[in-house]
């Protein structure tokens, strides 16, 4: 009998040790499906919160973030911001001259009693009324089955909306773990271009989509990797537009057949902060026949598009401790539309590490 105690007790021990080591995820997901029947246009009367719950400021509060979406006719879309208290919470959703608020006991997955207030842009409450929020399965009705939580980070979502000709956020490709608003909305134009909804939400049947497109295009354009994992960069080009492949030193150069489009692809030695500041200026600075100028910096990392003399350059330049990688493709006007769709892939598949060195 003694045996049998001692078992138990070395096994109840053990259990509580994996789970006083055990790392749970602080965020949730806070899924639910509303219907407000007495709702009026813009609020829509059936619609999709995908929203993730993160640890507050208390012990029992919480912070939202997601996405809100109608998931009928006419399409209505937005960013969603708000906090709980335990249950407790109330959101706003960001819509077009509007802001939606909804407020109730929905923190732990559904209220049935929950209630919503529209304000326009003077702050007036145009009308508010009842919602059911119910916990959402994993299909959206008359839609499809949504994408897990964690099927997608932000910078492949970023990447696949690239190659699916969607405008994407400008500057330092994005680190986050989920898609942000910028995204959703990208997406949701990509819907509207299939013929879809324009939810913005993220489903499997997208996904799939999107990947699938994403394989094709590339074999298409030939899509060839560049990069030295030793050095800390990685980078891409489209070979059957850019065939002649060449080195000098430390450009990588890679020319269309008639040698009019030219990507260059180096790793040089590293500016101080003080000296790209001022490279940033100098090459970014107005001068006459530069037109639809577009530069966007963030810290050591600077993207940029111009047309000047009847081309189009389009650079990336990533500044880190020990090196500066430099990518700088130019082609004629006269041929945006075979280069342009190429314009912020080059530019993004320039991706450093904090270990890039020449």
């Amino acid at each position: 009998m003694r045996w049998v105690l001692a078992t138990g007790l070395v096994l109840t021990l053990a259990l509580c040790g994996q789970a006083a080591t055990a790392d749970p995820d602080p965020v949730r997901p806070l899924r639910l499906l509303g219907s407000a029947p007495g709702a009026k246009d813009p609020v829509p009367t059936a619609f999709v919160i995908d929203a993730r719950l993160k640890p507050g400021d208390g012990e029992f509060q919480s912070e939202i973030e997601g996405w809100f979406a109608a998931i009928a006719e006419p399409a209505a879309s937005g960013e969603i911001s708000g906090s709980c208290v335990e249950k407790h919470c109330a959101l706003t959703v960001a819509l077009p001259n509007a802001k939606l608020a909804l407020t109730g006991d929905f923190g732990g997955g559904a209220d049935p009693q929950a209630r919503f207030s529209l304000k326009d842009d003077d702050d007036k409450t145009t009308q508010s009324g009842s919602v059911t929020l119910t916990a959402l399965g994993p299909t959206v009705p008359r839609l499809g089955a949504l994408a897990a939580p964690d099927a997608i980070d932000a910078a492949d979502l970023d990447d696949l909306l690239m190659w699916g000709q969607q405008t994407v956020s400008s500057g330092s490709a994005p680190s986050d773990r989920y898609p942000d608003s910028f995204q959703h909305e990208a997406l949701a134009s990509w819907q509207q271009a299939k013929e879809r909804l324009a939810t913005g939400l993220i489903f499997e049947a997208d996904l799939v989509l999107l990947r699938a497109d994403r394989a094709a295009a590339e074999k298409a354009a030939g899509w060839t990797a560049l990069g030295d994992p030793a050095h800390g960069w990685s980078a891409g080009y489209p070979a059957a537009l850019l065939p002649r492949a060449t080195q000098a030193g430390a450009e990588r150069r890679f020319a269309s057949a008639d040698g009019k489009a030219v990507l260059v692809v180096a790793v040089d030695p590293p500016m101080s902060s003080d000296a790209f500041d001022a490279f940033v200026e100098k090459v970014s600075a107005d001068r006459d026949g530069r037109s639809n100028v577009n530069t966007t910096r963030v810290n050591g990392d600077l993207e940029m598009r111009f047309e000047e003399g009847g081309a189009v350059t389009v650079a990336a330049y990533h500044n880190r401790d020990a090196g500066l990688a430099r990518l700088v493709l130019t082609y004629p006007t006269s041929r945006a539309d075979t280069f342009s769709p190429f314009d912020a892939i080059v530019q993004r598949q320039l991706k450093v590490g904090d270990d890039l060195k020449p």
